[in-house]
């Protein structure tokens, strides 16, 4: 059984590059499950389960034919809306507003430089410092420095900082303004600026989700904008890319170095581990999870947090405790639906989420979108992308971004609307 999502995700990507004759989103998205689906058949035939938050313990975990079907099937129904997007037709992306888009860009402006301003004077001394230990500071709950900071800044302020997560949409923007509108490379790095605000917080807690989350996310532009690239953007791109890249592994493989050189598995087979896991630990939840217990936090955030004032964050070591087994481990997002409103919840939640993915696209073979489509695109996109690991949107300070590309997106349609009447 370990090898079938392995070779159903195989023959699925094969499949979309024929079909398209392209490497675009949803192949791009089926690949990862291919490479996630492979690292675990490493994991189980090289009997690596020990430790690494992977729920089985064993030599021959118990893979059912029913959740293995469930997780190939869910994944495909989140993967195929992305499979409308030609990329290789793209040729035109409008703004129909202008002004309002200038306004989110300084907005986004205005919350990376409150961010740079909370993480300046202690972000070096991080890194040259106890990764491990700061790490270990993090589980603790204990305060960063530029929590502390921030704890100290005015209400409003504290508030303001919320947005900090909803600063990766400035990625996209800065594909659309640099290779559509052709602004000076002047001006679009401030908003690459902008975009680095999380991946910069996240050294606070030496994390490395913000960065591979970037990263992902960087791909996705590059796959989706590729067909307006000039060549003097690609070799823009390609230079300058070089030392970011640089700089993001020889981090990830600080923080990796320093958490798991100690452990039996080494740096090597840990981050193997967190890479092959989501599936072992999809097949565990639908095998040992309770059905009755029904914790909507993650999948409702926005509404959980302003109405019932109650969090993910928060029953996450009560649901542990219910549950008999660490809940906080990566099980794609499929299996955090899957967990927290169990099995029909999930089904019907990963439905409505591909109708929503449908409905923005709206047909096959698009050659034009409007900036507004193109930013929901992207935050639903993270879903799957990042979705190898868990579902993204599990608070409410990261789920702001449905609530900001949504605003955006209906005032968008308005115009459309009322322009026709």
């Amino acid at each position: 059984m370990i090898f079938l999502p392995f070779i159903y995700f195989l023959f699925l990507t094969i499949y979309l590059w024929y079909k398209h004759r392209t490497f675009d989103v949803s192949v791009y998205m089926s690949s990862l499950y291919t490479f996630t689906s492979f690292c675990a058949i490493i994991l189980v035939t090289g009997n690596m389960l020990e430790g690494g938050g992977i729920l089985f313990n064993g030599w021959e975990p118990d893979l059912g034919i029913i959740p293995t079907l469930l997780y190939c099937t869910l994944l495909t129904v989140t993967i195929i809306p992305f499979s409308f997007i030609r990329t290789e037709k793209i040729s035109n992306i409008t703004n129909n507003k202008p002004l309002l888009l200038a306004l989110l860009v300084v907005i986004l402006l205005a919350q990376a430089l409150l961010n740079l301003y909370l993480v300046a004077d202690s972000t070096l001394d991080i890194l040259n410092g106890d990764l491990n230990a700061v790490r270990e500071s993090h589980y603790q709950e204990d305060m960063s420095l530029a929590d502390i900071k921030a704890a100290s800044l005015p209400g409003p302020l504290q508030y303001f900082n919320y947005l900090n997560y909803s600063t990766i949409l400035a990625l996209p923007l800065f594909f659309y303004y640099t290779c559509i509108e052709k602004r000076s490379l002047w001006i679009t790095s401030i908003l690459f600026f902008i975009s680095l605000s999380a991946p910069l917080k996240s050294i606070q807690a030496v994390d490395r989700a913000e960065l591979i989350l970037y990263g992902l996310m960087f791909i996705f532009c590059c796959v989706f904008f590729k067909n307006v690239f000039t060549s003097s953007i690609k070799r823009l791109f390609t230079w300058t890319s070089i030392p970011v890249v640089a700089l993001a592994v020889l981090y990830l493989t600080a923080v990796s170095s320093a958490r798991f050189e100690k452990t039996d598995e080494g740096t090597s087979g840990s981050v193997l581990q967190y890479a092959g896991q989501s599936y072992l630990n999809f097949c565990y939840f639908y095998e040992n999870a309770n059905p009755n217990l029904i914790y909507p936090q993650r999948e409702f955030p926005v509404i959980s947090h302003a109405v019932f004032k109650s969090d993910y964050g928060e029953v996450k070591k009560e649901r542990t405790a219910k549950e008999g087994f660490f809940i906080g481990v990566f099980a794609t997002h499929v299996g955090a639906w899957l967990l927290d409103i169990g099995l029909v919840g999930c089904i019907i939640y990963t439905f409505a989420f591909s109708i929503i993915c449908l409905l923005t696209i709206k047909y096959f073979n698009r050659s034009s979108y409007d900036i507004s489509e193109v930013l929901v695109l992207f935050v639903l996109a993270t879903v799957p992308l990042f979705g190898i690991f868990y579902y993204r949107f599990h608070s409410f300070q990261i789920a702001l971004q449905y609530i900001i590309v949504g605003m955006l997106y209906l005032i968008s349609k308005y115009k459309f609307i009322w322009s026709k009447s």
